[in-house]
């Protein structure tokens, strides 16, 4: 009993401190500076904070320690659309995690999958435990934690819950910092969504709107919605025409 209040009694000093550092600051980068000592003080290697919109799968800006490399890379490549790590956050009001480099070219759906996977092992970041804050197809802010060698071990360096440590960087990480992601992401209202691409990606596999629908979870109507949206973009007449101006300026591909 006496190892047990001692043990809630270090877990709460911990959670004490990081809101205390956290708060002290009240300026954006100086917060977020603080933000990332404090996760690699807790043995994490990475950490990444973003304010995604659920409905279109649209990132508005993000936070990270990743490099600023990878970071273009995943967004210049709209990995979001295959995420399972955000996939798996939309769906679920819980923690998620995933070990990274251990998918297989059979088991990937496609190659996409199958880079991403292995893209983020040879970045160094190993496993990732990763949740969403905020009401279902709305703005929501996702917090991952990176580690670079196992899910047990990221658990047992870090002194605090990892949902609860996540809900702390959501709650204090609001706004974004300067960075070349942030500089990417900035609004370019002729810039197709992610669902204006996957649309269009699925449109280009041959399939009809309520198969795409259907894939994708959504309506019919909201699938039509997307194409009107993509065509306006790429000044295309039809839906097939938006594709093909899509596959052309590499925006999508087979």
């Amino acid at each position: 009993m006496r190892f047990v209040c001692e043990w809630v009694l270090e877990v709460k000093n911990h959670v004490i401190d990081v809101v205390q550092r956290l708060a002290a600051h009240a300026e954006p980068v100086a917060r977020w500076k603080a933000a990332t000592e404090i996760s690699e003080n807790l043995g994490f290697s990475h950490i990444l904070v973003a304010q995604v919109d659920a409905a279109d799968r649209g990132i508005q800006w993000v936070n990270t320690s990743m490099s600023m490399d990878w970071m273009e890379e995943y967004l210049c490549e709209h990995y979001i659309g295959i995420d399972p790590l955000f996939e798996g956050v939309f769906q679920a009001s819980r923690l998620v995690t995933m070990q990274t480099g251990l998918m297989t070219r059979t088991q990937a759906e496609t190659q996409k999958a199958y880079a991403l996977n292995h893209g983020l092992k040879a970045a160094g970041m190993d496993v990732f435990a990763c949740s969403r804050f905020g009401n279902s197809g709305t703005l929501g802010t996702h917090v991952s934690l990176v580690g670079s060698h196992s899910l047990e071990q990221m658990i047992g360096a870090c002194p605090i819950d990892l949902a609860l440590y996540s809900g702390l960087l959501a709650a204090a990480i609001t706004a974004p910092v300067p960075s070349r992601a942030n500089d990417r992401l900035k609004p370019n209202p002729d810039a197709l969504t992610v669902r204006q691409r996957e649309v269009l990606s699925l449109l280009a596999e041959g399939m009809m709107t309520a198969r795409i629908a259907e894939t994708l979870g959504i309506s019919e109507a909201a699938v039509n919605k997307h194409f009107i949206a993509a065509r306006q973009k790429l000044d295309a007449a039809t839906r097939e025409q938006a594709m093909a101006k899509a596959l052309l300026q590499g925006l999508i591909s087979l």
